[in-house]
């Protein structure tokens, strides 16, 4: 009971302040329009384009190009890009980026992969109760006496049985969870990259972007491993990092990316 009051207080915190902890995280601030006019006024024209309210707008003092979207829904929306991303694209490739992120928010992204790591987390869960019930409740029949070994050992078999597969499930469970929840990631990702194409009617835009942000060599962007994910490309890829297209990695591959909006 502890257990899942804490479970549900650490899911309802994640959900309501999530937008809050990432841009905490990532070292963000709020964009002005006196600062960064030009940034404010494409937000605004994306955010149009797409039929959302104006996102809140923020920026992360890094010369590595990248960004990422925040929030529930999109009455509770932020963005937050680098100042290299601003220095690195140009309009069209920038109006791209922030389409793809405002993608994120009208698909709901940040909901669903709440939902879907809630979900798999449950599974863990009971799963944890039945190896429990299995090894302090369920072989409670074993230690009776000799007289009645006979009768109880096809279920005592039985409950070996039951036991080595619950005990696999306890080492393959986390694991497979975490392979859902990344490749739903990657899909969302190329579901976003279509959405902001759509949004600006120019796959061509976000296709340099990506291009750009691909055969970047500079100095990383130091995020916390936690919202790595967020951001359009993984901050790890980049200078050779880890994050790169596998079972394990966050993003599809950049050039499948690429190769995809082309093809529209």
């Amino acid at each position: 009971v502890i257990a899942a009051l804490i479970g549900f207080g650490q899911a309802a915190v994640g959900f309501w302040f999530s937008d809050q902890v990432a841009l905490a995280a990532s070292g963000a601030r709020p964009a002005t329009a006196e600062d960064h006019r030009y940034l404010v006024n494409v937000a605004e024209a994306v955010a149009i384009g797409a039929g959302v309210p104006m996102p809140k707008v923020y920026v992360i003092d890094s010369p590595a190009p990248n960004a990422f979207a925040t929030g529930r829904d999109p009455q509770h929306a932020s963005i937050a890009v680098t100042t290299g991303l601003l220095q690195l694209l140009d309009r069209q490739e920038l109006e791209g980026v922030v389409a793809h992120e405002l993608a994120h928010v009208r698909n709901y992204d940040i909901r669903f992969m709440s939902m879907l790591v809630a979900t798999l987390g449950a599974l863990l869960v009971l799963r944890d109760m039945v190896l429990r019930w299995g090894m302090y409740g369920g072989l409670g029949g074993g230690r009776g006496s000799s007289r009645r070994s006979g009768r109880d050992g096809g279920r005592g078999m039985g409950q070996g049985i039951a036991l080595v597969l619950l005990v696999v499930l306890l080492v393959v469970g986390p694991l497979v969870g975490v392979l859902v929840r990344l490749a739903v990631s990657r899909r969302r990702e190329f579901l976003a990259d279509a959405t902001g194409a759509y949004i600006t009617r120019n796959p061509e835009g976000l296709a340099r972007a990506l291009e750009k942000l691909a055969g970047y060599s500079g100095q990383r962007l130091e995020v916390s491993e936690g919202v790595r994910h967020m951001f359009i490309v993984n901050p790890a890829r980049q200078l050779g990092g880890e994050g790169g297209a596998g079972l394990f990695s966050t993003h599809p591959p950049i050039e499948e990316r690429i190769r995809r909006l082309r093809s529209m």
